[in-house]
């Protein structure tokens, strides 16, 4: 349905009668995953209604709704075309955007190297048709879903205007969309003129950058970005990448290529008031594989510290076996192998994996200690320091006489991000830290629970958060200017990695950021974490600074009492309950909107709602305490003692 009859009660009824379970509901001026709502049931229909068409008024100024068919797992093919004002029109060719997330698209490829040399036609074909029907001029983009498993497909949509992925169409034709777009303008003529001039080379893939945590749902991130580092030099093009001259390498007969596309630069703060993209990574190879081989390569080289961010994820989606079959990922692939990404996100297997939204209590121990050992080799001024001239070198660190009981020792104190909802009170780790005369330094790690924490809780695969257990490394090695950190551990294992550091003296805190990665069964293992420590030199202390206040608040005499906490800043659009109201667990207690997307906060238990002190409009920080819920139990527990003591 695409009418003009926007009444609620309409809208039901063609969605019940005419168009059919389950849909989408989507904003007729909406794109890029704003303003949409997938419903399977009728009485889902007119909550989602009415969020979308809110969502879709603040994003877009318009509030009308269309209702599509919803296919399950399609494939998301779109058609780039151009068109003169000559009478002039052409497809460049197809690309394939079934990867997504929230209907965001995460990495696009050019071509749709699964489809046929008939249904590639016949999709260029239908796209040229409907632009000549609507006597389209400029650059702009038919949306088709396409089944696969009938090979059929169906018109989504028509872009009026130059997509996020439009530079992988520019790869494999040679094509500059934007000057082309620039000539039609000027009434010039299609510099192709005949559909079968257009080239088709290699293959090209886009992958999308995101400040946001994977492991919450892909909620968007905000704050400073202290450190970023693209792997080639971004806003100048395609610039050559080498893939070495590793024996389980793609054999390469052409170049391979990557371009950076973005505005990011190291210090610029992110903010709720923009989408949450923050780069673009493309490629081209001769060859499909190469191509994933190239974005693998340029993704391990991508540096960036200071929000939680996508990288490690998009290095799982291409290590995932379906991804690497061409035509394997359909639109619903991530929520079919959320277990895998979870998993993947959490480290299964004990050793350094992605670690980089994961808080440090659940890190794997050599990886806290290879972060500590950055740290204190940024406090002892020996970064970059590579040559020992004598005893009082910087090289031979901060030791002093006196032997072992002697050594200069330093206690580091770790700042705890919030754990998960559901978790029990985090537990207090003692880093300890000597200094040896040969430079090497010596890292103890003692982990012990809070008076609240419960055993059950505890992940038991990782040694940090196993309570009373050290850990203890001696560590040596160098941390050179340009980020590069060699380290020799217990003397028998050597390491390199990219280390980058943040002095934040408003926040008296130390921040780390660390990156590694390795080829393993023609795939790759990229491991990316940080850290953030109290600062240990006198000029950054700060008294206001409680490590405390990193830890996740409530009642630590009793998990049955929750602070429902703001995932991210932003703005309150919508109050679903009160102050003493009873509530389920997963009841909508609230909706706020960040990055003009609505997020939807729900009740961690059942109970009653005891504090609320919120107002539609307010505008919270990330980890404000919106609400606060109590178990009926506790809440009655509380009101006998209350008429007791009168």
């Amino acid at each position: 349905y695409h009418g003009t009859n926007q009444d609620p009660e309409y809208l039901l009824h063609e969605a019940v009668h005419n168009v059919g379970f389950p849909l989408l509901i989507k904003a007729t001026m909406g794109g890029g995953g704003k303003g949409m709502r997938l419903v399977y049931t009728e009485h889902e229909f007119l909550s989602a209604l009415e969020s979308c068409q809110r969502e879709a008024l603040n994003s877009f100024g318009d509030s009308n709704v269309l209702l599509e068919k919803y296919l399950i797992d399609p494939r998301h093919v779109e058609v780039q075309i151009v068109a003169d004002s000559h009478g002039n029109c052409l497809y460049l060719h197809e690309r394939d955007c079934s990867l997504q997330r929230r209907h965001q698209k995460i990495l696009e490829e050019a071509p749709a190297s699964y489809l046929s040399s008939s249904i590639r036609q016949q999709m260029g074909d239908m796209a040229v048709k409907a632009a000549n029907a609507v006597q389209y001029v400029n650059a702009g983009t038919v949306e088709f879903l396409f089944d696969s498993t009938s090979d059929d497909f169906y018109f989504c949509e028509m872009n009026t205007r130059l997509q996020v992925e439009h530079p992988i169409t520019e790869l494999i034709t040679g094509v500059d969309l934007v000057e082309w777009q620039l000539r039609i303008a000027a009434g010039e003529s299609l510099p192709i003129t005949n559909q079968e001039d257009v080239p088709c080379i290699g293959h090209a893939m886009e992958a999308r950058i995101y400040a946001e945590n994977t492991r919450k749902g892909f909620i968007p991130a905000v704050g400073k970005v202290w450190h970023h580092s693209p792997p080639v030099q971004p806003n100048v093009g395609s610039v050559p990448v080498s893939h070495g001259n590793r024996s389980n390498a793609v054999k390469t007969k052409g170049e391979c290529i990557a371009r950076v596309d973005t505005g990011l630069q190291t210090n610029d703060v992110l903010t709720v008031h923009y989408d949450p993209m923050i780069s673009k990574l493309i490629v081209h190879a001769p060859t499909r594989l190469q191509a994933i081989e190239t974005l693998q390569k340029s993704l391990n080289s991508y540096h960036l510290a200071g929000i939680p961010n996508n990288i490690s994820f998009l290095q799982d989606c291409l290590n995932h076996e379906t991804f690497r079959t061409a035509g394997g990922v359909h639109t619903g692939f991530l929520e079919r192998e959320e277990a895998y990404f979870l998993r993947k996100d959490c480290g299964e297997g004990g050793g350094m994996e992605d670690e980089w939204n994961v808080d440090m209590l659940q890190q794997n121990p050599l990886s806290v200690a290879v972060g500590v050992f950055g740290v204190l080799m940024k406090l002892d001024d020996r970064v970059g320091v590579t040559h020992k001239s004598g005893p009082w070198s910087n090289l031979s660190g901060s030791w002093r006489m006196g032997g072992n009981e002697g050594r200069f020792r330093r206690r580091l104190i770790p700042l705890f991000s919030e754990r998960e909802e559901n978790a029990s009170s985090p537990l207090l780790s003692t880093i300890e830290c000597a200094s040896n005369q040969d430079g090497s330094y010596e890292i103890s790690i003692v982990s012990h629970p809070s008076s609240s924490h419960k055993e059950d809780n505890m992940n038991e695969n990782t040694a940090v958060t196993n309570p009373g257990q050290t850990s203890l490394y001696t560590i040596q090695g160098t941390f050179d200017c340009d980020g590069k950190m060699t380290i020799l551990i217990d003397g028998t294992k050597r390491m390199s990695f990219i280390a980058a550091t943040n002095e934040d003296e408003d926040k008296s805190t130390f921040d780390i950021s660390l990156w590694s990665s390795s080829e393993v069964n023609n795939g790759c293992t990229y491991s990316a974490w940080n850290m953030s420590f109290r600062h240990p030199l006198p000029a950054f202390a700060s008294s206001s600074r409680d490590s405390d206040n990193f830890m996740l608040e409530g009642d630590a005499s009793t998990e049955r009492k929750r602070s429902v906490k703001s995932p991210m800043p932003g703005k309150i659009i919508r109050l679903n309950v009160t102050e003493g109201e009873d509530v389920k667990e997963g009841d909508v207690l609230l909706v706020m909107e960040a990055m003009k997307m609505e997020h939807v906060v729900r009740s961690p238990l059942d109970g009653i709602v005891s504090t609320l002190k919120l107002d539609v409009g307010d505008i919270v920080e990330d980890g404000s305490i919106l609400a606060v819920v109590e178990d009926a139990i506790v809440s009655g527990s509380d009101d006998e003692e209350k008429e007791s003591s009168g």
